[in-house]
């Protein structure tokens, strides 16, 4: 079942999870080719901040820590 309009994700914060989904592969060591092309896409975007990045990294590993 969707969300409602008013609750969908911002694209801004979608981006940057992603994009924080990308460096945790890297750290691991399982990057793919793929990853680094759209790694390069997004380092142009002006939406893509360290702040949001870093938002996004500490969300995904308390995530994954409740696994």
């Amino acid at each position: 079942m969707p969300f409602p309009a008013k609750y969908k994700r911002d694209p801004c914060w979608r981006k940057n999870r992603l994009a924080a989904r990308i460096l945790l592969r890297r750290n691991q060591g399982q990057l793919r080719d793929r990853d680094i092309r759209v790694a390069r896409h997004l380092q142009l975007d002006p939406a893509i901040t360290n702040r949001l990045i870093d938002q996004a990294l500490h969300s995904l590993q308390v995530k994954n820590r409740r696994i």
